[in-house]
């Protein structure tokens, strides 16, 4: 009798140990907040599986689009045909116009590890207006059934970490700020959307969730998804998390 009611007590005192040790642990334990980033000014999380589920769910445009992007020499063939897996809908007619185009472009005024985020918009001749120069090489005069999407797609394969993919969804993300950032710029500059300006902002606020969503990705258990965030640039990314909002 003697011995289980020694059972009884240690027992009872090993449980209110553990009782004690998970109080402890609970009241030094740092609470984890989810990563966030700012799309079109607005403060939102950044899910790992969202940008893991966007790579698994567009495997080709991951592949041949995205790990390719910022390898290409020039404006080719083989740039076109990745172009189209990313929805770029670039006719053959158009393609020979953007590989003709690209022979005299002013590929000098943005190098390919150049980003988006050092480009100051207020600083005359600076990072932002070499790529406005190489950005109106295309643009203008306007080539028919070519706009912002389609040559957005074109230089992003081209210069990674510069040119934002302005398709139609991350553009009316962007409308408004753009619109506002547009009517502070129209002293120096006359232009109606500076969605490079809107989204250069988030970006920069962003920079340190979009490292932390990067390391977690490099670690994430789909060998496609860790290739993929090791390879793109934060303005990609920051892209997915825009487009998947």
């Amino acid at each position: 009798m003697k011995s289980q009611t020694g059972k009884n007590l240690l027992l009872k005192w090993i449980v209110e140990r553990e009782s004690k040790a998970e109080e402890i642990d609970r009241t030094t334990q740092k609470v984890v907040e989810p990563m966030k980033v700012f799309v079109a000014g607005e403060e939102i999380e950044a899910p790992l599986d969202v940008v893991a589920r966007y790579v698994i769910n567009h495997c080709k445009t991951a592949r041949e689009y995205d790990l390719q992007a910022g390898l290409f020499p020039d404006i080719s063939t083989d740039l076109i045909k990745a172009t189209r897996v990313f929805s770029s809908r670039i006719s053959n007619e158009q393609g020979n116009w953007f590989v003709d185009q690209g022979l005299s472009a002013p590929w000098g005024s943005i190098a390919v590890e150049d980003e988006l985020v050092s480009a100051d918009p207020s600083e005359r001749d600076g990072l932002y207006d070499k790529g406005l120069e190489l950005w109106n090489h295309f643009a203008i005069p306007a080539q028919n059934g070519v706009a912002q999407a389609k040559i957005s797609k074109v230089l992003h394969a081209m210069r990674p970490s510069f040119f934002p993919v302005l398709d139609s969804r991350l553009r009316v993300h962007y409308k408004q700020q753009a619109m506002v950032m547009a009517k502070q710029m129209n002293i120096e500059r006359s232009i109606k959307y500076a969605y490079w300006v809107a989204i250069r902002r988030d970006l920069v606020d962003s920079q340190k969730a979009l490292e932390v969503v990067r390391s977690q990705l490099q670690s994430h258990e789909n060998e496609l998804v860790r290739e993929w965030a090791a390879h793109v640039s934060n303005l990609r990314l920051h892209d997915v998390l825009a487009w998947s909002k």
